[in-house]
């Protein structure tokens, strides 16, 4: 869930008429609907919303249940309709000690875009803000700044998905060292089936998000239709994700190879004891043979 806070986090983009990027603070639904009537273009960012910044956000889109979605940061695996807005969730993830999900949620609708989020999404925000700005004549003059933006937004979080995928590897590569240094460590096989359900965790979302870019290049997204300005920061950020879902599967094959090194580690253990047990029982067999020899001999005399 979002953290409560005192202090302001929703910020309004506007366009002037000399198409130069406006910010401001923005603290009330009048205030961001005036806005949305005056201005030729707009972007309300909410960043770790509270109760009463839910409420705002739920008067622009008229919209109460989609609030508890946000609450749970929910994923949508395609496009929903919030009446008159279009609904993309973008998954950005994070990794330390368990893999954690911080969606940012985009609402289009014609000139109006909005967008809920968590801090973690700060890079991805900041970044396609001043990317926009580089870009912003071009962009304003086709009038595509929402499509534009989205394209960047999935840019910049499948690059930072990345980072993800590569510390999954490098903790696979920690826990190889440790099983090829100790093979008798059961422990291993519990980390390494923890460490598979993260990496599936990570894939499905990785696929929704893969799915998603390219319905938008194709055009299919209603409100966000992709332009040529977006189509090859999309082409990209596909490209990203398959490299990233390519990755993960052969992390994943990694992981099978550990696993298979522990269960010929269990099965030298237990030919080791079987060999053992046999020179054990052989023993005891000559011992009970000598015994018996004797006891024999003794019984002739």
């Amino acid at each position: 869930m979002f953290s409560g806070k005192s202090f302001k986090m929703i910020w309004a983009y506007t366009l002037t008429k000399s198409n130069k990027l406006q910010a401001r603070d923005a603290d009330s639904l009048s205030e961001m609907q005036r806005l949305s009537k005056e201005a030729n273009w707009l972007w309300i960012d909410c960043m770790e919303p509270d109760d009463k910044e839910l409420e705002i956000i739920a008067g622009l889109l008229k919209e109460t249940e989609i609030i508890d979605a946000i609450r749970n940061r929910q994923i949508f695996s395609r496009c929903e309709r919030i009446n008159d807005y279009v609904l993309i969730s973008i998954p950005l993830v994070v990794f330390k000690d368990t893999l954690e999900t911080y969606p940012i949620y985009v609402f289009a609708k014609e000139k109006i875009l909005i967008t809920v989020r968590s801090k973690h999404s700060s890079k991805s925000i900041t970044n396609t803000l001043k990317t926009f700005q580089d870009c912003i004549l071009k962009v304003c003059e086709r009038g595509v700044a929402s499509s534009f933006i989205v394209s960047r937004l999935l840019h910049e979080v499948s690059d930072e998905n990345l980072d993800v995928v590569m510390a999954l590897r490098a903790r696979t590569d920690e826990i190889e060292e440790k099983a090829l240094a100790n093979p008798g460590d059961k422990q291993i096989n519990k980390t390494v089936f923890a460490l598979k359900r993260e990496i599936s965790t990570l894939e499905r979302i990785l696929w929704t998000q893969r799915e998603l870019m390219l319905s938008i290049e194709e055009g299919v997204v209603p409100v966000i239709q992709s332009s040529e300005l977006s189509k090859q920061t999309l082409s990209h950020a596909v490209s990203n994700v398959s490299r990233e879902l390519s990755l993960i599967s052969s992390n994943d094959n990694a992981l099978d190879s550990i696993l298979r090194l522990q269960d010929l580690g269990m099965i030298h253990r237990v030919e080791r004891t079987l060999v053992y047990l046999t020179l054990l029982t052989l023993i005891v067999s000559i011992i009970m043979i000598l015994i018996e020899v004797g006891v024999l001999r003794i019984l002739s005399d």
